[in-house]
């Protein structure tokens, strides 16, 4: 068997980030190194506490869980902020029947314990000592802890291998009319990332909404019949639910079942699943109307703008769900 390839999951689990977990725990072609977690979808607490649970239902108690960032680097400054006025998700605010990330996943309570260490200070200190280029990360949520740990000590970037982010958009927006919500919640936080020069993967927005599952799909994964497989299936088909009831009630929204990090999770595998173009890619970070977006120059005209992001403008469904499907499948054999 060839060597596994590492990787560092950053989570704010979150339905979606649940199948990501489970998928890269699960595959036979990973290593994870660890699991760092974040403020976002839901907040803190929650977040590391259903990052907790879904890796003791995958039975790998051995992954370690790193707590990390509550709130964004700057966002939630300015009191009259939109992010200041959300940010974090506060534990009973959502609509629990009809919001796409609850608060607790349907799983029941853990007696695994975070890590004491922060996710920052683990990042660095795992980063400085493995050889250069030897760790991929994959942030599907804020970008917060990579920033902070890049910031504290810009050593670790000749030891990322890549970074494969779920975040970012081009035409497909959530939660404003301009921005993605993972680059929403923190865009100074991206525009540190993007300014590293370490080779980045954005699985944006546009290329997730390709990814979507249908209730057949759904249902084939649920025949696998393991815990973890009949686990993704409840998500899936909850996310279905909410997708359907909103495009019934006239909102914005896509058909099927949009797996946005669990794509990041499979383009790390399989690149090929993602149709991709080299761009240079800034992040407004202005506080006007457009505050969070993702901007792309593909001229590198009229000033020069070198190219830092390869930027996913859609993805390969059915490979993408052969890819999870067998990857669940094999789990339970």
């Amino acid at each position: 068997m060839a060597e596994k390839r590492k990787i560092i999951l950053d989570v704010d689990t979150g339905s979606d980030d649940a199948v990501a977990i489970c998928a890269a725990l699960l595959s036979e072609e990973l290593e994870v190194l660890g699991i760092c977690s974040v403020g976002g979808n839901v907040e803190l607490k929650n977040t590391t506490d259903n990052t907790l649970r879904v890796v003791e239902l995958c039975k790998r108690p051995d992954v370690p869980v790193y707590r990390g960032a509550e709130l964004p680097l700057v966002s939630t400054l300015e009191p009259w902020s939109n992010q200041a006025q959300v940010l974090p998700n506060k534990e009973g605010t959502h609509d629990q029947d009809n919001a796409v990330h609850t608060d607790h996943l349907p799983l029941p309570p853990t007696t695994l314990k975070a890590q004491d260490k922060s996710a920052a200070v683990w990042l660095i200190e795992t980063l400085l000592s493995a050889g250069d280029g030897e760790i991929t990360l994959v942030p599907v949520g804020p970008i917060t802890n990579l920033a902070l740990a890049l910031r504290a000590d810009p050593r670790i970037i000749p030891k990322i291998k890549e970074i494969v982010l779920m975040g970012g958009a081009n035409n497909v927006y959530s939660p404003t009319q301009a921005a993605e919500f993972n680059v929403w919640c923190d865009p100074e936080a991206l525009e540190i990332v993007l300014q590293s020069g370490v080779k980045i993967t954005m699985v944006s927005l546009d290329a997730t909404s390709h990814a979507c599952l249908t209730w057949e799909q759904a249902k084939a994964i649920r025949d696998i019949g393991s815990p973890a497989a009949l686990f993704c299936a409840e998500l899936i088909e909850h996310r279905l639910r909410v997708s359907e009831a909103a495009l019934a009630g006239g909102k914005m929204g896509v058909v099927g079942a949009a797996l946005h990090d669990v794509l990041a999770v499979c383009a790390v595998l399989h690149p090929e699943v993602l149709r991709t173009e080299h761009v240079s890619c800034h992040v407004d970070v202005g506080h006007g109307y457009a505050y969070g977006s993702t901007l792309l120059n593909r001229n590198y005209k009229p000033i020069d703008m070198p190219k830092n992001c390869w930027f996913a403008y859609s993805a390969d469904t059915e490979l993408f769900f052969g890819w999870l499907y067998e990857t669940l499948k094999r789990a339970a054999e």
